[in-house]
């Protein structure tokens, strides 16, 4: 109760919501409502929209990945907009199946000796987020390989064992020996795809709009998924910063595709008017969050992809938005982000229409 960091505990809900269910009196004092009053009360009715979204984004990654997540983020809770961090832990509970209550906090993140020599305070602290959120994505994609891959691994030398067990038994042999196959199949596959999604893709020769149709073809003859792009060759003319920041946006955003999406195609567009461009990533799985009616259900993780993606956008003056229908729909998840360009003042003629091209999987 006498913590100065700003604590909580909420309650998720179906459809990826959030209630509290206590603050203690540092983040009352922040938020303007006492704990009696905020019980019950939804995330989104305390605070603005973009803190709730952010707020939000940590507490499903840590729902779904049944782990300790933290993140940093820009938040103001009706005063100056700071860099926080916020840390979310899961509290299970065995009888019920599930995560039942989030517990967390939020605390000034610290600047080091850099930061406050540097003097560019926001960059700074945007900077020094993005390396916490990329170090975060490191681990996860290594917990993923542990997790998943690993197991594959795991079914083929136990598939292995009992094939010795069935020497005797040629049809026994044969199907376990199906079984290998498939089990190897799958890992080769998944080390395929997390080796190139993580590849840094080299702009100096070919340019971001090439350098995507080709990133696109190779992730879709590593993960057996459709991808197809229509995108403007005014991309070219971004500066070179600002065109590595979104292709880390594309790579980030596909790798979600590819670890949660269960879809089987993807659509990259790039598209502009005289003032902004607009990339949208569109897939046909089965949108972010999980089927609420089924039993036990979770929210699908959102990891730190989506934060990383936020923080490179808002570095080019970016914003980024997320749609995903339910489940039941199937209509998959929309991600759009938009920011302003800077074009060559001398441009000659009209712009060039865009090229589709379309990658299925197994191309070369």
């Amino acid at each position: 109760m006498s913590s100065t960091d700003l604590l909580f505990a909420v309650r998720p809900l179906p459809g990826g919501r959030f209630v509290y269910e206590g603050i203690n009196p540092a983040l009352e004092s922040h938020l303007g409502i006492s704990s009696e009053d905020i019980r019950e009360m939804d995330i989104s009715s305390c605070m603005s929209s973009d803190d709730a979204r952010s707020v939000c984004e940590a507490l499903r990654a840590c729902l779904a990945e049944g782990s300790e997540v933290r993140i940093r983020h820009p938040l103001a809770f009706g005063g100056q907009r700071q860099n926080m961090e916020t840390t979310v832990v899961p509290v299970v509970d065995p009888a019920a199946g599930g995560v039942v209550r989030l517990i967390g906090g939020h605390r000034v993140a610290r600047r080091d000796a850099f930061e406050n020599a540097a003097g560019a305070m926001d960059d700074a602290h945007m900077g020094f987020s993005l390396v916490s959120i990329q170090e975060d994505i490191q681990q996860r994609i290594a917990s993923d390989l542990h997790d998943s891959t690993c197991q594959h691994l795991i079914a083929a030398s136990l598939g292995l064992m009992r094939i010795r067990l069935n020497l005797g038994d040629p049809v026994g042999a044969e199907r376990l020996c199906d079984e290998i196959d498939a089990s190897i199949d799958e890992a080769i596959r998944e080390i395929r795809a997390f080796a190139y999604l993580l590849h840094p893709q080299n702009l100096t020769i070919d340019g971001l709009k090439a350098t995507i149709e080709q990133y696109a073809g190779g992730f879709a003859a590593r993960t057996s998924l459709g991808v197809a792009t229509r995108i403007v060759s005014d991309v070219d003319r971004l500066p070179h910063e600002t065109q590595c920041s979104l292709l880390r946006v594309i790579q980030e955003a596909l790798t979600n595709v590819f670890r949660h999406a269960k879809a089987t195609e993807v659509k990259i567009v790039f598209d502009a008017t005289d003032s902004h461009f607009r990339l949208t990533i569109s897939d046909n799985g089965r949108g972010l969050w999980a089927d609420p009616a089924k039993q036990g259900a979770r929210a699908i993780s959102i990891g730190v992809g989506i934060p990383a993606m936020r923080a490179r956008l808002e570095q080019i003056g970016g914003s980024l938005d997320i749609s995903s229908a339910s489940a039941t729909l199937r209509s998959g998840t929309v991600l759009c982000a938009v920011f302003p360009h800077s074009l060559a003042a001398n441009r000659r003629g009209r712009r060039k229409a865009p090229t589709v091209t379309r990658a299925h999987a197994g191309t070369p």
